[in-house]
């Protein structure tokens, strides 16, 4: 049920207007909310948060407003953060205040994700399950997956080689298949395995309903209690289909390893093996319903978000070809033609580096993140921010400031060189992309090697060119990426080639290696 629709409108209009005359934007003890754009009556600012690509509207009302504006939709207070010094004021010097969740009706009451602990209230219990995850994947624990994302890297070429026209589907299973093997022990081959599937349909469900304000129900939490059947609630029945895939998703690889332990057919070790035979005794209860959500989120950050981040490598490097040749000569220099480069070659490649960056900058992949809330009231430049309000740390603005990026929309990884070196001056894109203060993403170590060892394996070997039409011309691609919690490029066609015959052979001789190692 989106905010736009008109049956559930027109039955809470009343309702909404009351809320908004008593709500209504004005000073409390004196201090006025920070600037936003008027309200209107019976719905206050509830058509400046639009259903899709939140994120540019957002931009918009930064621009128009200031760096920190705030909304008032049905009571509810939303607060933009649109710049990299405010959410570092917000999200880091005042962490205390900042780091809490909204308790969305819609993906917590009604889906039941309240054990994803991306999305818990910060305390305790979110405490001990980040702590259950950080001990797999901090910054020194993610280099045992090393071996693990090579092979899966040079596996990927093997598959691009043999079918690039689906290079889409060998990006997700590529991802797909190292963190099933590292979280679950499970081997997956094929990108319509039930396990695959299953998690796409979570993963879609989780990105439409985590954006706050994408169901009426989120502001009028009263709402969660309408029958199902009643006119205009659909929502409710979303919300039970969604649920049933999540509980599957989360339920059915961890049960598939926890069989496969106590019958003695584990083939190789994972993050789940460990947390079930480290299951302390008496409520074991408790600690394996945490380790199954602690997994499932492992899955999420380590598949579906880099996959995305991948496809817009695709996407730059058949629009930017001069950005791909500057790739290709870096490698050549380093690596050479008779191997596949590897994690020791990093320190070598800073054009590399760069261009990741330069990835998760140009069409970042949470383009507002996960929006915190305010544990208490606080005070910011004159302007209150109130206790419960929900806000928004708007990474597409602060990843698209002219200042700190000139030509923002431009795909240019030089942008963070100098000298043939990185440049500690240039804003690094990790101050945004993967979220802000205490709520940083615990997995982006493990991205980052995943995104270096898929990327600089890729160049190094393959050409990647627009798609021609039927007379041999190149086709011009517009990038157009999905709305929701995750953005990521639709659908889109490319020249997938190798780049000499030699990278060709070496490729095989990969594919060998691979089958003898099977």
């Amino acid at each position: 049920m989106p905010l736009s629709n008109p049956t559930v409108l027109a039955c809470v209009g009343t309702l909404g207007y009351i809320t908004y005359l008593f709500f209504a934007k004005r000073p409390r003890n004196g201090i006025p909310l920070p600037p936003g754009p008027p309200g209107l009556p019976f719905i206050g600012n509830l058509l400046d948060v639009p259903n899709n690509y939140m994120w540019l509207k957002f931009e918009e009302h930064c621009k128009n407003y200031g760096d920190v504006v705030s909304l008032r939709v049905l009571g509810k207070t939303m607060i933009l953060v649109g710049s990299a010094e405010a959410a570092s004021e917000l999200f880091e010097k005042r962490s205390s205040i900042y780091s809490d969740r909204v308790r969305l009706p819609m993906i917590i009451d009604l889906m039941g994700w309240d054990r994803q602990f991306s999305l818990m209230r910060y305390g305790p219990q979110w405490r001990e399950y980040r702590r259950v995850f950080h001990q797999h994947f901090n910054q020194l624990a993610v280099n045992k997956y090393e071996d693990i994302q090579a092979r899966e890297s040079r596996v990927f070429l093997c598959r691009l080689l043999e079918n690039p026209e689906d290079f889409l589907d060998h990006i997700r299973l590529a991802f797909t298949t190292t963190i099933m093997e590292i979280v679950y022990g499970i081997a997956v081959t094929d990108k319509n395995d039930k396990f695959v599937a299953m998690s796409e349909d979570a993963i879609e469900s989780l990105s439409v309903a985590g954006v706050p304000g994408a169901f009426l129900v989120d502001f009028l939490p009263i709402l969660k209690h309408v029958p199902a059947w009643f006119p205009g609630a659909g929502f409710k029945r979303k919300a039970e289909e969604w649920s049933r895939v999540k509980d599957r998703f989360i339920n059915e690889p961890f049960d598939a390893t926890k069989v496969a332990l106590h019958e003695g057919s584990m083939m190789r070790p994972s993050m789940a093996s460990t947390l079930l035979q480290s299951l302390p005794e008496g409520n074991t209860e408790e600690a394996e319903l945490r380790g199954r959500n602690v997994a499932a989120m492992a899955y999420i950050g380590g598949a579906d978000t880099t996959t995305a981040a991948i496809r817009v490598l695709f996407l730059a490097m058949l629009t930017y070809p001069d950005v791909q040749k500057r790739a290709h000569a870096e490698l050549d220099k380093v690596v050479g033609n008779s191997r596949l480069p590897d994690f020791s070659d990093r320190d070598q490649l800073p054009y590399i580096d760069a261009l990741i960056k330069e990835t998760l900058r140009w069409l970042p992949i949470a383009p507002l993140a996960i929006p915190h809330a305010t544990a208490e009231d606080d005070v910011y430049n004159g302007y209150l921010i109130p206790k419960g309000s929900i806000v928004f740390g708007n990474a597409w603005s602060i990843l698209h400031d002219p200042v700190a990026y000139p030509k923002p929309e431009e795909f240019k990884p030089e942008r963070f060189l100098k000298d043939g070196k990185l440049n500690p001056e240039v804003r690094d894109p990790s101050v945004a992309v993967f979220g802000f203060g205490r709520r940083i993403c615990p997995g982006r170590h493990f991205s980052d090697n995943a995104m270096y060892s898929l990327t600089s394996s890729l160049l190094s070997v393959f050409d990647i060119r627009p798609p021609l039409n039927e007379r041999g011309e190149p086709v011009l691609v517009t990038p157009q990426m999905t709305s929701g919690l995750l953005s990521a490029p639709g659908p889109f066609k490319c020249t997938i080639k190798p780049r000499s015959k030699a990278a060709e052979a070496l490729i095989r001789e990969t594919q060998i290696d691979e089958l003898l190692i099977g």
